[in-house]
């Protein structure tokens, strides 16, 4: 059996990226990355690009959606399903049981 590499500072920057970026990672944890990013650029760059990435998103995405796309988006929430099982005993009686099921998401605005 082998054993797996033990994971490098890089590895451990990927797989947090997005929390780092936001600040929602411990402090211990942000004080270690950072000082890994200080002295590696290919992270040091990667995180540059998720950070543009996020202010370009900040910029665009700051104004009013389209109109009809809540409209858009609570469809697509909502789900329905309805499925009928038939079932024939052994004397010939068959009998036939619907069930339907709707999901709502709640909290759309």
């Amino acid at each position: 059996m082998t054993e797996k590499p033990a994971k490098t500072d890089c590895d451990r920057l990927v797989e947090v990226l997005y929390e780092y970026v936001d600040g929602d990672c411990d402090e211990a944890l942000r004080q270690k990355l950072s000082e890994h990013v200080e002295h590696c650029p290919a992270c040091l760059e990667q995180l540059g690009i998720e950070q543009q990435v996020r202010q370009l998103l900040q910029v665009r995405c700051a104004g009013q959606a389209p109109e009809g796309l809540r409209g858009r988006i609570v469809t697509a929430l909502r789900s329905s399903c309805t499925t009928v099982t038939t079932v024939t005993t052994q004397d010939g009686t068959v009998q036939a049981t619907e069930v339907t099921q709707t999901r709502v998401e709640r909290g759309v605005r």
